[in-house]
């Protein structure tokens, strides 16, 4: 878990490295869009492709719907 924030656990899902090898096979395997993930405590899971777009969504839930 890297922070909870307003009662989420947000983590990141994969390493920066990966998105820096030149190895385009591996790039296929990990998208961008779900970079990073938040968990409430009911379970209900979000993704993002960053901490700033993972807060937002928690914030401002209706503009990502």
């Amino acid at each position: 878990m890297i922070e909870n924030y307003k009662g989420w656990d947000i983590t990141l899902t994969w390493e920066d490295k990966h998105s820096f090898m030149k190895n385009s096979s591996i790039n296929k395997k990990f998208n961008q869009k779900e970079k990073w993930k938040g968990v409430n405590l009911n379970g209900n899971s979000i993704y993002g492709a960053s901490l700033k777009e993972i807060r937002h969504i928690i914030d401002y839930p209706r503009l990502h719907k």
